[in-house]
């Protein structure tokens, strides 16, 4: 069996894929919303007024519809931000953990001694880990340090059983915060895709101001020909 300390370092590496906030979300909703705008400053500019039957079509409520997106576009950034900075840091401190935690083996490696005093756990795949896995090793790291007689004996202050364990109550305030911006993230997201996708979100107003602007002026009219190409 391989000692805790020798299975502990390979878990500590950076961001879980599965946490990480999807590529390229961002700038499709601020082109779809860019391409609603398109299809505004068109209908405000028919002549004669364009009329549509579902007054939420008419040029001003439709501006003020998009200017809704806009604000759940910008919950969406700001929570991103949030998370990627909370995440940041939890990544540095993870790097610094392995650091600190290769430095404890060697402390521990240098004294033939010692090395049979730690206990012997089963090791998981790389693949399972997660940042809960990490703190979880790392306090199995610092209660097998505890057993070592002489360890804290003049060791660096910052690979001490108290250096380390004030290590690992940093990561669980940084599991908790990332955490509670995932969940703030989700939150955001939510209602933008609603607002977007949902019933009379974006995608169905446009295509009813579409509509409504055959009705009105006819499918070869040039105000019809003007917003037939905007795309949805």
């Amino acid at each position: 069996m391989i000692p805790l300390w020798a299975r502990v370092f390979p878990f500590f590496h950076g961001e879980s894929q599965a946490t990480k906030p999807r590529a390229n979300t961002e700038r499709s909703y601020a082109d779809r919303l860019q391409r609603g705008r398109e299809l505004h400053a068109a209908s405000s500019g028919f002549t004669p007024g364009f009329a549509p039957v579902d007054g939420s079509l008419e040029p001003d409520a439709f501006e003020e519809f998009l200017d809704g997106l806009d604000t759940l576009n910008n919950a969406v950034v700001t929570a991103v931000s949030g998370w990627q900075d909370s995440a940041g840091s939890r990544s540095e401190l993870v790097t610094e953990i392995k650091a600190r935690a290769l430095r404890a083996s060697s402390r521990v490696k240098s004294n033939t001694a010692w090395k049979a005093k730690l206990p012997q756990v089963k090791g998981r795949q790389q693949g399972d880990q997660s940042f809960g896995d990490i703190k979880v090793l790392l306090d199995k790291l610092i209660a097998a340090l505890g057993t070592v007689p002489g360890y804290d004996t003049s060791a660096p202050a910052d690979i001490s059983i108290a250096g380390l364990q004030a290590l690992s109550t940093q990561l669980d305030g940084l599991n908790k915060l990332v955490a509670g911006r995932e969940q703030a993230l989700a939150s955001a997201r939510s209602p933008r895709k609603e607002g977007y996708d949902g019933e009379n979100g974006l995608s169905e107003k446009m295509k009813a101001i579409k509509e409504a602007t055959k009705s009105q002026y006819g499918s070869q009219s040039p105000q019809f020909l003007q917003v037939k190409g905007i795309r949805v």
